[in-house]
């Protein structure tokens, strides 16, 4: 299970990101900094914008953050998931190492023990139960956007730093042309795509919840019987729109699932539904733009399967 973080649309990484670890010295940092793993075997896993992941003596997961700032992201990710954890109906990721001589110092690494499954991005989205999922995971939503936001400001979980969506609008419109140019759209579907983003939902945020902030099939984990077994990566945690958490669903599975999802979800509002279309367009370029400079297959094909689903209708949802 490697580090599968995409980011959401216009992401380009941190500023003067540190150089990517080898295997042997990622390994000599762990040894080092935890004798209990001293001799344990580390295996590189993947690499995201911002974290690489390693994996360590087959049972734990180790990020480490290209830059200061994705290190102090990976600090109050570690503070959240513990406060989550007894709370959701999923597993997350529970970080049992976190380096640095002394408590609060931002950490320059941080590893939690190894979840079962793969992320279902890298599956067959055909042999998913995704009404089944969809169910499961609206249950999964409908708890964490419960939670008050009193304790989220005390773990200093961040606002959502583009409420009006002008970053999004803009980054879609850039990566729809990275999309375009390496034909992956077509121009003249081009033109109907680009009219949309530009056209941001005014409508429908309402107050702000806690979000996992980059939910999607990338960061759900299944396992080899088709089971949901966890929920990663939750550094782009914030109080924001609920429509950016349940974009990923309609993203993942189309109207269909996100309609199964509302079973267990609860009732929201038509403009809820048109901004999770919105955000969900804007991560469908995004994966193909990242997908095409990145060289990663797996968000091409996630992009168009989303830009298919995203052209049916949606009775179902209205």
């Amino acid at each position: 299970m490697g580090d599968t973080q995409r980011k959401y649309p216009g992401y380009t990484g941190q500023v003067g990101a540190a150089p990517a670890l080898t295997e042997a010295e990622a390994a000599a940092r762990i040894h080092e900094g935890f004798p209990s793993l001293a001799t344990a075997r580390v295996i590189h896993l993947g690499e995201g914008l911002d974290h690489q992941a390693f994996e360590v003596d087959g049972r734990f997961v180790f990020r480490f953050p290209k830059s200061d700032e994705a290190a102090s992201h990976l600090a109050r990710e570690a503070r959240l998931t513990a406060w989550l954890a007894p709370r959701l109906p999923l597993p997350v990721p529970l970080y049992r190492f976190l380096d640095g001589p002394a408590e609060g110092l931002t950490p320059g690494l941080g590893g939690y023990e190894k979840l079962p499954g793969r992320p279902a991005l890298l599956v067959d989205a055909g042999r998913l139960g995704l009404s089944r999922f969809g169910r499961e995971l609206g249950a999964f939503l409908g708890a964490l956007h419960a939670l008050g936001p009193a304790e989220a400001m005390r773990l200093e979980v961040p606002e959502d730093d583009d409420p009006e969506l002008e970053a999004w609008s803009a980054a879609a419109v850039e990566e729809l042309h990275v999309a375009v140019e390496h034909g992956h759209v077509g121009a003249q579907e081009a033109t109907a795509w680009e009219r949309r983003f530009l056209e941001r939902p005014t409508e429908g945020r309402g107050a702000p919840r806690l979000l996992h902030g980059d939910f999607a099939a990338e960061h759900v984990l299944v396992d080899a019987r088709g089971a949901l077994t966890g929920v990663i990566d939750w550094s782009d945690a914030c109080m924001g729109d609920p429509a950016r958490d349940l974009a990923g669903l309609l993203h993942w599975g189309g109207a269909p699932m996100l309609a199964s999802a509302m079973e267990t979800y609860g009732a929201v509002s038509p403009t809820v539904l048109a901004r999770a279309r919105w955000f969900a367009a804007c991560r469908a370029v995004a994966d193909l733009a990242f997908g095409q400079t990145q060289r990663r297959p797996e968000y091409l094909s996630a992009g168009q399967r989303a830009l298919t689903l995203l052209t049916e209708p949606s009775s179902s949802l209205d």
